[in-house]
């Protein structure tokens, strides 16, 4: 045991000691957080309101079409015609759209309108623009019926549709919880894959530098091949603790500075997501109250290690049957497919995640680790995923674990000290049968 304990620490420590790990310890999340802080800014420096010209063809909408102080609407002159407005908006600095609304727009349901730009607008400013013309045409039309302007707004109805949980009232929001969970998928891909090829990179320089040769001699190939695991895998949970440490410090800071007013407000809600605050803040709101954090990071921390475990032998196993890196690619494109497909099936998942592909892809080991940590941020219950499954999902895991980890360990103990031949598949099946 004594011998496995040193080999930890030597894996652990060198490591940790390098500037690439010191240096990417801190810029990685600092990076992130710059990333989302910039484009917190860009979107504050946005367009916030706009003139528009409005060429009215039949002059129908006149007091009808809705105007108010972001969406500032300007009738155009009605001795000019529409060639002639467009020449007034094209002159006039101030004005920001042309809105053409043709004579027989009311005719059929089927005509468009206009929307002349000198800086194409946002698609909330074209919604807007959509929404008022289709209001205006149906009051219109309501008075042409003669129809009681009261009955209809009394009749005309908009529905907002809230998705909820039967077990877990409280259980909304699921599909805007599933980009958090894709947000902790993509990260432990990220690890997963990064430290356990650093565990394949380690065994192929002891290897080319024959170091190999006296630290076997000491110890058993399958304790060299654990240590070496263990000690990589260290590595890995004290940077994503940095990360988690320096993204949450940063995140604090860039919130009181960047939306000071929206990050106090939310704290001091006491009913989130029901005040009439911006979208800013709701969003702020959604992320301090609907996510279950505690569970996020610890099943973040259960997926990884059986992940990097899973992972992390087989690419043991690869490095030691190989002399150089350039040779592994014929065995990584297998071993990488299976969370690549992960994470491209994570939409789906999104929009369904019970069905049975969302269930299946979350128990099998290999694909796991990405899928079910989607699910477990969309809730624990009958709408997304059951503690049952959760649990089948981390036994599986980890007997596939112990599994490889055995089948490595025979391709390991043979490769290991096997030199200046190349290893085929054919190669791999007659140590595994050794």
């Amino acid at each position: 045991m004594s011998e496995i304990w040193l080999i930890i620490k030597r894996e652990y420590w060198t490591r940790i000691r390098k500037k690439t790990f010191i240096i990417m310890s801190f810029l990685g999340p600092l990076l992130i957080v710059g990333f989302i802080g910039l484009t917190a800014v860009l979107s504050k420096g946005k367009k916030n309101s706009y003139e528009i010209i409005v060429f009215d063809e039949a002059k129908l909408f006149d007091g009808v079409l809705r105007n108010n102080e972001k969406y500032h609407l300007k009738w155009a002159p009605e001795d000019k015609n529409y060639n002639q407005v467009q020449e007034i908006f094209k002159s006039d600095e101030n004005l920001d759209l042309l809105l053409y609304l043709p004579s027989n727009l009311i005719k059929t349901n089927s005509m468009t309108a206009k929307c002349l730009y000198k800086a194409i607008p946002s698609s909330s400013a074209q919604k807007h623009l959509t929404s008022i013309i289709n209001e205006a045409i149906e009051l219109y039309r309501v008075n042409q019926n003669q129809i009681n302007i009261e009955t209809y707004k009394a009749i005309k109805t908009r529905v907002n549709l809230d998705i909820i949980d039967v077990e877990d009232p409280e259980n909304k929001n699921i599909q805007r919880k599933g980009i958090i969970g894709f947000v902790f998928a993509f990260f432990i891909y990220f690890f997963i894959l990064m430290y356990s090829v650093q565990v394949m990179r380690g065994v192929i320089e002891e290897k080319t530098s024959r170091i190999i040769e006296i630290i076997i001699s000491s110890v058993s190939s399958f304790k060299l091949m654990t240590a070496k695991i263990i000690g990589v895998g260290l590595v890995g949970f004290t940077q994503f603790f940095i990360w988690i440490f320096v993204i949450t410090v940063t995140s604090v800071l860039l919130l009181n500075n960047l939306v000071p007013d929206i990050y106090s407000s939310t704290l001091q809600s006491q009913n989130p997501l029901t005040v009439n605050t911006g979208e800013s803040a709701q969003i702020i709101e959604f992320l301090l109250y609907k996510i279950h954090w505690p569970s996020m990071f610890i099943f973040f921390g259960v997926y990884f290690i059986g992940g990097y475990l899973l992972y992390a032998g087989m690419m043991a196993a690869i490095g030691a049957a190989v002399d150089e890196e350039t040779d592994t690619q014929q065995f990584l494109i297998p071993l990488t497919i299976p969370m690549i497909f992960a994470l491209s099936m994570i939409s789906s998942v999104i929009d369904d995640p019970s069905s049975s592909l969302s269930f299946w892809l979350s128990e099998i080991p290999f694909t796991s680790p990405v899928i079910m940590l989607v699910r477990i941020a969309m809730g624990i219950g009958p709408s997304s995923v059951e503690a049952w499954e959760i649990i089948l999902s981390v036994g599986l895991l980890f007997i596939t674990f112990i599994l490889t980890t055995w089948l490595s360990s025979k391709i390991y103990a043979n490769g290991i000290l096997s030199f200046g031949k190349k290893a085929s598949y054919k190669e791999l099946f007659k140590w595994l049968k050794s």
